[in-house]
């Protein structure tokens, strides 16, 4: 439940892809690395624990919650700073014409709530979103 100095940063993007393969993306480590992060050691499932690398930074992730097909929820941290700590969910959407959505909310809790940490996210986000995008664009014109 959010709190009032809670931070938010949401984000949703249409994609080109069936909401299987958005999916696949968001729930396995191999999917992440294609998009999310540059390496992930962790099992989707819930109350699964292990690790992310990108840029350099380890962080430490927890699966909050799965519901299949729809929705992944996570916390995740940098390793050295458990401070840092953001829960963060990617909901599936399915659009009309075989499209798929996919909604992202990142929730950064105390400390980690400010406006720079906000920032920093934001624009970490927007280049994933684009890193989908541009693989939703390649695999359809590869289809």
């Amino acid at each position: 439940m959010s709190q009032p100095d809670d931070l938010a940063i949401e984000r949703s993007t249409d994609l080109d892809m069936h909401i299987d393969q958005l999916w696949s993306l968001i729930s396995t480590p191999d999917g992440w690395k294609s998009w999310l992060v540059d390496d992930a050691d962790v099992a989707i499932t819930p109350a699964a624990k292990g690790t992310a690398i990108n840029d350099g930074v380890e962080r430490m992730v927890q699966v909050d919650s799965v519901i299949a097909g729809r929705t992944v929820g996570f916390s995740w941290w940098d390793r050295d700073d458990p401070s840092s700590a953001s829960y963060v969910q990617l909901d599936v959407v399915e659009l009309p014409g075989g499209r798929a959505q996919l909604h992202i909310t990142e929730r950064f809790v105390g400390a980690t709530a400010s406006a720079t940490t906000s920032c920093t996210a934001g624009v970490s986000w927007e280049v994933r979103i684009i890193s989908l995008w541009l693989m939703a664009v390649q695999s359809s014109v590869m289809a």
